[in-house]
């Protein structure tokens, strides 16, 4: 029997392919870029997908990129349970029409910009719910045409409000059900805890719904704490969230998710969220979009304007 070890090391030896002989195989190239070229690219889009569950994992920097390198007119598919990331976008006027689920900052109250927009009616907003949001991104992921649902709409007025709820009858029980469209999006962008340069992030928290929404995006876009070797991705696959063949680009974007908050990394800044409530409410916002977005000519000046001192004791508390 032929020894599938190296003799000199023991380790498994790879078959040589006479096949091969004399080609160079291409290498995997980085999909690491600059937070300058992701916002460049977001803001080429328009419509744009997010995950993250309220305060946690928001892909606050690319968020921030994307509203100094132009944004406008988007369409944005939110997470089901959204807050500060989308009430930014609003408050920046970067969002011309958003499907609601849910939009608000738990203990802080209602998303003001986003309250503001919705009774001014200065976006077009699409009421839904997060069945809506998920079965529509799963739709999207899968190619599917439409997902038909029963026992949600039955009892409730939303058909009448959202256009895009129809209904079809069952081939097959003769049934009437209500379907819900693929969400699909031009962009998906996501903050990971970490990724390699091939793309393969592990997200730590969030709602589940991150793998779909990559699968329903044209492009995907993901900052996270710190760039790995692809080595550390494969000691563990099992905690890889999303798989490198869906990303199209990686960013190195630590407290890229701040204010909200980071898994294991950082908590999220109640402080820093009550402020931009407060100015918004008070009709001040630009005055916050001067000193943390617009005024800040990259991420760095960002975490400047917030303070090492504030980020640091974030730190402290996970």
């Amino acid at each position: 029997m032929t020894s599938q070890h190296d003799p000199q090391d023991g380790k498994p030896r790879v078959p040589e392919n006479p096949d091969l002989a004399g080609l160079t195989l291409p290498q995997r190239r980085s999909k690491e870029i600059s937070l300058a070229e992701a916002g460049a690219i977001i803001a080429g889009k328009k419509v744009l997908s997010l995950a993250g569950s309220q305060i946690v994992n928001s892909p606050m920097a690319l968020i921030r990129e994307a509203i100094r390198a132009g944004a406008s007119g988007l369409t944005v598919i939110p997470a089901i349970d959204a807050s500060m990331a989308i009430d930014l976008m609003i408050a920046a006027g970067v969002i011309d029409t958003l499907i609601v689920s849910y939009i608000g900052f738990e203990t802080l109250g209602l998303a003001p910009a986003f309250r503001h927009a919705a009774e001014t009616k200065a976006i077009t907003i699409i009421e839904a719910d997060e069945p809506f949001i998920v079965h529509g991104t799963r739709a999207a992921a899968a190619g599917l045409p439409f997902i038909p649902v029963r026992g949600i709409y039955e009892a409730t007025d939303l058909p009448k409000l959202n256009p895009m709820l129809k209904t079809v009858v069952d081939p097959y029980t003769g049934e009437t059900v209500t379907t819900i469209p693929p969400l699909k999006s031009d962009i998906c962008i996501l903050h990971a805890q970490e990724v390699d340069p091939f793309g393969n992030a592990q997200l730590w928290a969030g709602n589940q719904q991150e793998l779909d929404k990559a699968k329903a995006a044209e492009t995907v876009i993901i900052s996270a704490e710190r760039i790995v070797s692809v080595d550390k991705s494969r000691l563990d696959p099992r905690k890889v969230t999303i798989p490198g063949h869906l990303v199209d680009a990686v960013v190195h974007a630590p407290f890229g998710a701040h204010p909200t908050m980071s898994a294991g990394f950082y908590v999220a800044d109640d402080a820093h969220m009550k402020a931009y409530v407060d100015a918004v409410r008070k009709g001040r916002q630009e005055d916050y979009l001067d000193t943390f977005v617009r005024g800040p000519r990259s991420h760095t000046d960002y975490l400047d304007a917030v303070g090492i001192e504030r980020l640091t004791a974030l730190m402290r508390e996970v």
